[in-house]
């Protein structure tokens, strides 16, 4: 492949929903004139240009620092206006966590277009992020039936993509007889084992470069490591289910009991990371704390690293919304009922008890910085965890979710009814 640049609002938006899905080889940059090139060299395909990842790009796209901006479908009649400002709303909504939103957009989109390939290109993209494989193989399916024309980059990138799709979905059910085998990949931080599906060397080495990644990601955001190598265990989705799908009232891809449990994909992606990165935090929050306890801010700690790893690093607003609701109809869950475990609440309430707990961490850290590290600090030095809290940022943990509904209230000032929320019901 040469180096070209793109000129063309349409094929950038192409480019940009389906980036994660081109040959790993092919590189991006924008030189100094805000043009935008594609390379499969990694020497400068122009003077003076920067390589940047496609998250950045999208950035600067939007913000029209460089490149040629998307057409505004709201201003125009023109029906593929319309559809390329769709797809890229859904984009947004997707990137801001709201994913269900956008996979109802994107499916609409793909039914009443179905001979264009961007909204099914994303769709295939979120499925697959969302661990939901068939649905991901579906999307590719129509596309690369009935999508023309498309690419014969891109075409041969979404054929890989549903070929990795099925090698996934071969591997989700151990053959008739079949016994789980494990192989062990060890580096001076981490202890992996990892299904024989996995087969290889090579898959022991990357995984051990992802667990080495998050290690040093939380080091620099947390100032924590451990002190003893950690036991890290992938499996098979197929596995996993075999063996801890009744553990838990709701689905899981992870656990952290002392070691890591955690689903992998044959080809370790971002997902993994993200994945180990929540589960690593929990090890970190046991040896500093010398417990699980409390879960909220556990869990919260895990999930919003979790979420940063996966590039949404604040709650949206639809979020926000989704806490006041909670407190309007009184369904908030009381963080005091979440510190010594999440087992009091199932289905849509768990999912709460997480937001929540996201929540009270993201609040935390806006009015106090650091404040988690130093939480830590102060547990592992000794300090029960309320001690350390309040010594961190003045409150307990009843003064925190006072503070934090205030919050929840205060980020909808035109809301009439967001000032008289009543009170809590409880846990039910």
């Amino acid at each position: 492949m040469t180096a070209r640049h793109l000129r063309h609002a349409g094929l950038a938006l192409l480019f940009l929903c389906v980036a994660i899905i081109l040959p790993d080889e092919v590189s991006i940059w924008v030189d100094g004139q805000g043009r935008t090139w594609l390379s499969d060299q990694m020497q400068s395909p122009a003077a003076g240009a920067e390589r940047v990842t496609p998250e950045e790009l999208s950035i600067r796209w939007d913000h029209k620092v460089t490149g040629e901006p998307l057409p505004k479908g709201t201003h125009s009649g023109d029906d593929d206006g319309r559809y390329l400002s769709q797809v890229r709303s859904a984009r947004a909504d997707a990137q801001n966590g709201n994913l269900e939103l956008a996979l109802r957009a994107l499916r609409s989109l793909q039914r009443e277009h179905p001979s264009r390939p961007e909204a099914a290109l994303l769709l295939a993209q979120i499925e697959r992020h969302r661990g939901r494989y068939e649905p991901a193989r579906e999307a590719l399916d129509a596309v690369l039936s009935t999508a023309t024309p498309m690419p014969k980059a891109w075409r041969d990138a979404a054929e890989r993509e549903r070929s990795e799709i099925s090698e996934e979905l071969a591997l989700a059910k151990a053959k008739d007889g079949e016994t789980w085998q494990t192989q062990s990949a060890d580096s001076t931080h981490f202890k992996v084992s990892y299904d024989h599906q996995f087969a290889g060397r090579e898959y022991g080495e990357q995984v051990i470069d992802v667990l080495e990644q998050a290690r040093l990601a939380m080091l620099r955001t947390l100032g924590r490591e451990l002190r003893e190598p950690l036991q890290v265990i992938l499996y098979t989705r197929a596995h996993y289910l075999e063996a801890y799908q009744h553990r838990f009232g709701f689905a899981t891809v992870g656990f952290y009991d002392g070691a890591i449990h955690v689903v992998s994909a044959r080809r370790p992606r971002g997902e993994l990371y993200a994945l180990v990165v929540h589960e690593y935090v929990h090890a970190l929050f046991k040896d500093a704390v010398g417990s699980h306890q409390p879960f909220f801010l556990n869990e919260g700690i895990a999930d919003g690293e979790e979420e940063r790893a996966r590039g949404r690093p604040q709650l949206s607003r639809e979020e926000w919304r989704r806490l006041l609701d909670a407190l309007r109809d009184g369904s908030w869950i009381p963080l005091g009922s979440l510190v010594q475990g999440f087992s009091n609440v199932q289905g849509s309430r768990a999912l709460l008890a997480y937001l929540e707990s996201r929540a009270a961490i993201e609040h935390i850290e806006n009015d106090h910085p650091r404040a988690i590290a130093g939480f830590l600090d102060r547990c592992a030095a000794g300090e029960p965890w309320e001690q350390a809290l309040r010594d961190e940022t003045g409150w307990n943990g009843d003064s925190l979710e006072r503070s934090l509904q205030d919050d929840v209230r205060s980020r909808f000032p035109e809301d009439p009814l967001a000032k008289a929320a009543p009170q809590p019901s409880g846990a039910q």
